[in-house]
Parts: C-alpha cells; structure tokens; sequence
C-alpha cells in the first residue's frame, strides 16, 4: 500500500491598514441677491430676495457692512423652492451696503451674495452741507451702536405729553443712527452732569435753574455724558439730558416756527450721543434753537451716522470709568 504524503501550501499573509474613503467635499453654497428698489424715502418698503443653494430651510442672514465688519440686522430660512424674502433697513436713513449670507451646515460651507447698495432718503431736504457737525469732545466719544441704549425719565415737572414727546425724540434719533434706543421706565433720579441713573445708559428730566446752575438765563436743556477709554476707543458710558422746567415751550415737533420742546429734546439727544454744536443756524445741532433747524441738517445727518451703528462695534471689554 503505498502512502500518499500530503502537501500544504503556505500562502503569504499581508498585514494592512483600512483606510476610510475619502471625504467628500462641502458643497460650496451660491446666494443669490436683488433688492427690490434700491432707493426709497424712509419708512418706504423695500424687499431683498433671492435663493440659496442646498436643502430647504437653510437660514440666510442680511447684513450690512460697517466700520468693524459685516453686521446681521435680520435672518429667515428658504423655502421649499430654496428661495427667501427679507424687508430692507428702510428706517435707518443714509446709504448702506448690503449681503445675503448663508451659514455654514454640516453639508454645505458658508456662502454669500455679491454686495448691494442701497439708500434711505428723508422725508424733508435736510439744510446745509454734510461737514457741518463736530464733536463734543477731541476724543470722539460715542456709544457702543451694536448695544441698545437704555433710557430712563424722571417726569417731575414735565408737561402731560413730555414722556410721548421723549419717545418720539429717541425714535427720530434712531432712525438717523441705526441705533436700538430703549425706554426702561421712570426714575427718581434727578439728571444733572455726574448724577445719573445706574439703571440706564440716559438719564433723562426736568431741572430748574437753581437745580442745575447751567440752565440759567435762556438755556431750555443741557446734554452730555461721561466716557472711558479702552481698546483705541473713547466709549460713551452714561449721560444725562436735563431740561429746564421753567421754560415755555409748545409741545411736540414742528416743521416751522419757533422752538419746541420736541426740538431740544432732539438737540440735547444728539449731545449725550457724542455730538458737538454745528455752525450753521440751519442745522438742529446749532446752539440756538429757532424756526430753520427744526429738523436734522445735512451736517447733523453726517455727525449721527458717525456716532452710530455705520461707526461699527467697540469691542465689549473692561471699561476705566
């Protein structure tokens, strides 16, 4: 019997790595942009649309370009058709540059349109020219514009409609600054330089002369404020807007005629914003109030946009008060 002898093969084993699949790329995001009327009188309607590249519900975020950067005034999502409708700034007067932008997802990078320019008019011809305006003081003081403002009111001895006529006040700054101004109630306080509510950014009220020294003679209010100096900026930290009680002023807001107290307020506003005394009779922020500036000049448009949100952000760090 013959014996069969049974040969293995050694087959060679080769140790390897498994290595993953390469990833795929973000998709890049294409955002498309139109704005309906490029330039309206203020409070006019205004729409910027367009699409944007990727899945539905995708939030996209119209911004506007300012001294420190691209800043979000508003967002929505896309539609089902990947499309988007966002009203324009159209109470914040000036020219403006505008963007869509789309976030970055998980499956797509950030995108953003082509930049639009659009322009908000007044509803009057502002007077004067725009270089009109100065500061309050050498160092520039201004707010933080990227921070409501919080105001308060003491209303001993103000007229019935003077806390309406405050609001009204703030509103029209608003509009000229891009500026978010916000009432946040009465206060006991009585304002004067160095005596402010801690509550509030402004603090706002009526004196008497014998109160408030500065108020004598025909002075129907005093603005201003304290700042500290941080980061290359001089940052407006609170201020104080006081009127004289003993004044006679119509209430409200005119066009024409003499002054009103709705026009010191404006004026005494645009002080505590950083804001100096123009040189042209024509321009509200001029040192007498009287029948040519009862409404902001062009001068006086220029100062608030340099003291608000087009100014850009100051970076929120210690401050030395």
């Amino acid at each position: 019997m013959k014996r069969s002898t049974a040969l293995i093969a050694a087959l060679p084993l080769t140790l390897g790595v498994l290595l993953p699949a390469p990833a795929q790329a973000a998709a890049t995001t294409t955002v498309s942009a139109a704005v309906s009327d490029a330039s309206v009188t203020l409070g006019d309607t205004s729409v910027v649309s367009g699409s944007v590249s990727g899945p539905a519900g995708r939030t996209v975020r119209l911004q506007v370009q300012t001294a420190s950067g691209w800043r979000t005034l508003r967002s929505t999502t896309t539609s089902s058709t990947q499309t988007y409708r966002l009203v324009a700034p159209s109470a914040w007067l000036g020219g403006h540059t505008l963007r869509v932008q789309a976030p970055e997802t998980t499956d797509a990078t950030a995108g953003a349109s082509s930049s639009r320019s659009f322009s908000v008019r007044p509803t009057w011809s502002p007077a004067g020219t725009a270089s009109d305006w100065r500061w309050i003081a050498s160092a520039h003081p201004r707010y933080n514009p990227c921070q409501p403002i919080i105001w308060r009111f003491n209303q001993n001895g103000g007229y019935s409609s003077s806390l309406n006529d405050l609001k009204v006040a703030f509103h029209r700054l608003s509009q000229a600054t891009g500026m978010t101004f916000t009432y946040g109630g009465t206060t006991s306080v009585t304002p004067r330089p160095g005596n402010y509510d801690s509550r509030a950014t402004i603090t706002v009220g009526f004196n008497t002369p014998s109160q408030v020294g500065s108020l004598s003679g025909s002075v129907a209010g005093q603005g201003g404020g304290g700042w500290a100096t941080h980061d290359g900026y001089a940052e407006m930290v609170h201020g104080t807007l006081t009127l004289d009680r003993t004044e006679r002023l119509p209430a409200g807001f005119t066009s024409s005629g003499g002054a009103t107290w709705g026009q010191i307020m404006e004026h005494e506003i645009g002080h505590t914003l950083g804001l100096g005394h123009a040189s042209g009779s024509n321009q509200l922020m001029y040192g007498v109030a009287s029948s040519p500036n009862h409404r902001f000049g062009a001068g006086d448009l220029s100062g608030l946009r340099a003291v608000g949100l087009q100014a850009g952000c100051i970076p929120n760090t210690a401050r030395r008060v």
